[in-house]
């Protein structure tokens, strides 16, 4: 059966902006209702999540079935675990807490094969998942993998635009909720010092060429963030989603019996 394997994510920003939940549950099914749901692409999270290898492998060819994005959040800027992820087919990696250009450096390499960068070489469960021969995928990957640099502290914003200088990356993501915590005002994203970084790393993007992503819970904070020029949106995770789903509709269950 022939796959429908979703354009490079840059490319897709360039034509709208791209909305996707957090997958912080590591179960296939679930994947496969987040995708079926509409959106764009999946955040499938190492960092906060407890995902292993094995729920990597089994959610990707889910979304790319699907022809869906499937981005993962790597525990950080390490080596093992980028080359793991890649290795499963993955389109696009973002590394968290990127806070200086030799971190941004290395994981730009970690994604890119020689010459450009330092991944190792076995393609061959990413070319058939990505529909594909081993020879042309590894013409295509060091292109068409999307590098996402997260922008989380305030030492990443004063460094800002020599990480921005680097090639190799598509976007930079700002984690408002770290980032506001590093300047000491925890969930005031729109403090004046904070919102002033947020709009900082954007017209960094911006002025690069590239793009620029931020987290977004409420509809409302989505389309403001996309009115400012966000094309990358992470929207609420799926443990909120569920959970505020599951409680609402015990209220409606107990209401309804009269408790």
């Amino acid at each position: 059966m022939a796959l429908t394997i979703p354009s490079p994510f840059a490319d897709q920003m360039k034509q709208r902006p791209m909305l996707g939940p957090i997958n912080l549950m590591p179960d296939a099914l679930l994947v496969e209702q987040i995708c079926a749901a509409g959106f764009d692409y999946v955040w499938l999270d190492m960092e906060h999540g407890p995902h292993t290898m094995e729920d990597i492998s089994n959610a990707m060819p889910v979304c790319l079935g699907r022809g869906v994005t499937p981005i993962v959040r790597v525990p950080g800027v390490h080596d093992w675990a980028v080359k793991w992820v890649l290795d499963q087919g993955a389109r696009g990696i973002i590394f968290p807490l990127v806070n200086t250009v030799e971190e941004a450096r290395q994981a730009i390499s970690a994604c890119k094969y020689p010459p450009e960068g330092h991944r190792g070489y076995f393609p061959n469960i990413a070319a058939t998942r990505w529909g594909t021969g081993v020879d042309d995928y590894f013409a295509r990957a060091n292109d068409e993998v999307a590098v996402i640099l997260q922008i989380e502290t305030a030492e990443a914003v004063q460094r800002i635009e020599e990480i921005a200088a680097l090639d190799g990356w598509d976007a930079l993501f700002v984690g408002p909720s770290d980032l506001s915590i590093s300047y000491g005002k925890i969930g005031q994203v729109d403090d004046a010092e904070v919102a002033a970084a947020i709009s900082r790393c954007l017209d960094v993007a911006r002025d690069a060429g590239r793009h620029a992503g931020i987290l977004c819970v409420a509809p409302d904070d989505v389309k403001r963030r996309v009115d400012e020029g966000f094309d990358f949106i992470a929207l609420k995770p799926d443990v909120m989603i569920v959970d505020e789903a599951i409680c609402s509709y015990a209220r409606e269950v107990r209401e309804a019996v009269g408790e």
